[in-house]
C-alpha cells in the first residue's frame, strides 16, 4: 500500500524525464571533483560551477522534455564512445591479465586477445584477416 507522500511523488514525476542517465552521472562526478579541488584552493567565480552543474542535473531529472533530454544523453554517449571503448578494453586487460594477453592489430587496430604461455604464435585478425606473429 502506498502512502500519501509516495502517491504525491509518483504523480509529480509522471511525465518527467526522471532518469539519472550517463550524462547526469558524468556531471555529478565533475561537480564533486570540482568541490574537492575548490576545498584546497578556492577561486570565487569557479566555486559556483559545481553548484551550477548540480542545478543543471536537477533540471534534467525534473524536465518534462523527455525527448530533448534523451537526445542530450545520446549525443554525450556518441561523443564519448571512443573513450568508453578504450576504458573497457583496458579494464578487461587488467581483469584477465593472468590468462590472456591483449593487443591491437597492426593494420586495422582491432582489439585482440590470445591465451598466455603459448610462446610465439601466428595471429589472424578477425576483422581484416591480417596475419602477424606475436609472443604471448
Amino acid at each position: 500500500m502506498q502512502s500519501k507522500w509516495q502517491t504525491k511523488i509518483i504523480n509529480f514525476m509522471r511525465g518527467r524525464y526522471g532518469i539519472f542517465d550517463t550524462l547526469n552521472k558524468f556531471l555529478l562526478v565533475i561537480s564533486f571533483a570540482l568541490l574537492i579541488v575548490m576545498g584546497f584552493k578556492p577561486i570565487p567565480v569557479v566555486n559556483l560551477i559545481p553548484f551550477a552543474l548540480l542545478i543543471y542535473i536537477y533540471y534534467r531529472v525534473f524536465s518534462k522534455k523527455i525527448y530533448v533530454r534523451a537526445n542530450e544523453n545520446r549525443k554525450f554517449m556518441t561523443a564519448t564512445a571512443g573513450i568508453r571503448k578504450r576504458y573497457h578494453f583496458y579494464k578487461a586487460a587488467v581483469k584477465n591479465r593472468k590468462t590472456y594477453r591483449y593487443f591491437h592489430c597492426p593494420d586495422c587496430h582491432q582489439e585482440l586477445r590470445a591465451p598466455k604461455g603459448k610462446g610465439k604464435i601466428k595471429i589472424t585478425c578477425s576483422k581484416c584477416h591480417h596475419q602477424f606473429v606475436k609472443k604471448v
